[in-house]
């Protein structure tokens, strides 16, 4: 076997890669584009390089234990190397599964920042939290009316 697959070997027994990052990490190491090739395209043969499982895994961990939201946990793995295909088949695979709800996922991000509802709060802090919902990559209707009850009023200029 050649060493570059088991340098694959070793590095995707550390933690799941996806192909993108494991041909950079084998680059790095010094291998050739074609040793690269050649032990990717082994390792994927054999599952153990698989970007379609490793997204819904990801998916499933941001969103359910991070309180990512859609947007942000397909940028991220966008930046890891994923097609942007992929990453949206394996989201909506977790949705349809019911591996993730997106509702819930908002409403606990929701709670956490500003307690239960109907709580009310002033608007600098309601639109602070609007923000970082939107930094987590939630969509700004489901926000708003997420913040409804607790007396968010979009105000555009």
């Amino acid at each position: 076997m050649s060493d570059t697959y088991q340098d694959g070997v070793r590095l995707l027994a550390r933690r799941s890669l996806t192909r993108h990052e494991v041909v950079q990490k084998l680059r790095a190491l010094g291998h050739g584009d074609d040793e690269v090739e050649d032990a990717v395209s082994r390792l994927t043969a054999m599952s153990a390089i698989d970007d379609a499982a490793l997204a819904r895994r990801f998916i499933e961990e941001r969103s359910a234990t991070r309180g990512r939201g859609h947007e942000r946990v397909l940028a991220e793995l966008r930046a890891r190397g994923v097609d942007p295909l992929v990453a949206a088949s394996a989201w909506s695979q977790a949705v349809s599964e019911g591996a993730i709800d997106g509702g819930a996922v908002l409403a606990r991000a929701v709670r956490s920042r500003l307690g239960p509802a109907p709580a009310r709060a002033g608007q600098a802090r309601l639109a602070r939290v609007y923000n970082a919902l939107l930094h987590e990559g939630f969509e700004p209707k489901e926000v708003e009316e997420a913040l409804a009850p607790y007396g968010f009023e979009r105000i555009d200029a």
